[in-house]
């Protein structure tokens, strides 16, 4: 009786290894390549699994995608609110959102490439690849309003969701310019304006007391 529980314990622990694989696995390719131009068979193989695990798990490749968007979710969230804690004041804040996306982008820039590549081939998914990409931006945005609200005050930005989504949408337009930029000086710069940019888009709506707090202590951040 022991022997066997010990095997299906073992069955099972082998399962999710090759679960785990073919999640990263096709967060690496799919991060690099594209979802159209990642087969199967390339998934499989980059994972060291048969085909038939991946089917075992997730039924098909768009089961395995939104699997992967839903790791992708939690890395995500975890990243933006250990971030948006990290710091008091709203505006560093701001700075250390920013500065977290640019770490992403260079040690893990398939985290960030993957989402923006399905949602550019979506047209040709399934609902559940549409729903998954829906939750994981609705999770970031919720976030990065959690983290503006608990540093200014639940009712002090009207539009605290909308300027959320507006800063996800501005963070995601760096991805294909931030891969052409090769001089480090340029590169910087294109980060510094960004970090201006989403302050502005707060700028107005920001009570006097916190615009003040700007001027003191972030001047160069200052629109």
């Amino acid at each position: 009786m022991r022997s066997t529980e010990s095997a299906t314990a073992a069955r099972r622990v082998r399962g999710e290894e090759s679960r785990l694989r073919l999640i990263e696995a096709a967060t690496e390719l799919i991060g690099e390549r594209g979802y159209r131009a990642t087969s199967v068979n390339d998934i499989c193989r980059h994972a060291g699994v048969a085909k038939t695990a991946l089917y075992w798990h997730f039924d098909n490749k768009e089961g395995l995608l939104a699997a992967v968007l839903e790791a992708l979710t939690g890395r995500w969230i975890e990243e933006l609110q250990k971030r948006a804690y990290r710091r008091v004041l709203p505006h560093q804040r701001l700075e250390e959102l920013v500065d977290g996306w640019r770490q992403i982008m260079e040690e893990e820039p398939q985290l960030i490439r993957l989402p923006v590549f399905l949602q550019l081939e979506a047209a040709d998914h399934s609902e559940a690849i549409q729903e998954a990409l829906r939750t994981l931006f609705a999770r970031a945005e919720s976030a990065i309003t959690q983290g503006l609200e608990d540093s200014l005050g639940p009712d002090t930005l009207p539009d605290a969701g909308g300027i959320a989504q507006a800063v996800t949408s501005l963070l995601e337009s760096v991805v294909g310019r931030v891969e052409l930029v090769r001089d480090q000086t340029e590169r910087d710069a294109l980060y510094d304006n960004l970090k201006r940019t989403i302050v502005l888009l707060v700028w107005s709506q920001l009570p006097e007391a916190i615009r003040a707090d700007l001027v003191a202590n972030a001047p160069t951040l200052v629109p």
